[in-house]
């Protein structure tokens, strides 16, 4: 029962978040994600996504210099190395895992070939 009170709280704290981005972005503040200038609501949910490899988005609140608000930026930080390096190498093993399954199942076919 409490986790569907958490659930429903954080979508409600999302949605006023994305409110409060379309407010800013119909006072003329432009809203970054990865260095695109995005527009569309839909793709700002994609900042409180937490990614496979420990990723999140961080906020970064551009100001000219009489301290208005001038641009939104969103960007993906990574706040434990060591996750970031653990998924990095689990990467890499199923890649090289991968090209030897393909190697041995093309050498199974050479040789199932050459019985013909």
């Amino acid at each position: 029962m409490g986790e569907d009170r958490r659930k429903k709280r954080n979508r409600k704290e999302r949605r006023a978040y994305v409110e409060q981005l379309k407010e800013y972005q119909s006072k003329g503040v432009p809203i970054y994600i990865d260095g695109k200038e995005t527009e569309q609501e839909k793709d700002w949910y994609r900042i409180f996504e937490v990614r496979e490899d420990g990723a999140v988005y961080m906020a970064d609140y551009i100001n000219t210099e009489d301290g208005q608000l001038s641009e939104i930026h969103f960007d993906l930080v990574y706040l434990d190395l060591e996750a970031r390096q653990a998924w990095e190498n689990r990467k890499r093993l199923d890649e090289m895992v991968r090209k030897a399954q393909l190697e041995h199942y093309k050498t199974l076919l050479q040789k199932y070939q050459k019985k013909e």
